[in-house]
């Protein structure tokens, strides 16, 4: 073989490494992301007063998309107010 040959070869391992390291990356992004929106559900969820039938109204609804506040005073949700005692 060539020095050539082996030189691209070579490239195209180092690559090959490269692309499973970036897809290793690329999962663990995606799952930090759909935990994240998880939690974000779960406290807009607990923050707002809903009864069974809008919490299911909402679970059908987040099929669909990522629910938020918008959605869920869709189906009838309150929030509970903040508390600004925290911020400063």
């Amino acid at each position: 073989m060539s020095e050539k040959l082996e030189k691209l070869r070579a490239m195209l391992e180092k690559e090959k490494e490269r692309r499973i390291k970036l897809n290793n990356r690329i999962e663990i992004l995606e799952r930090r992301i759909q935990e994240a929106e998880a939690a974000e559900v779960n406290e807009m969820v607990r923050s707002a007063k809903v009864s069974p039938e809008q919490l299911a109204a909402l679970l059908r609804q987040s099929a669909n998309a990522t629910p938020n506040p918008a959605t869920l005073a869709a189906v009838g949700a309150v929030f509970a107010k903040e508390d600004d005692s925290d911020e400063d």
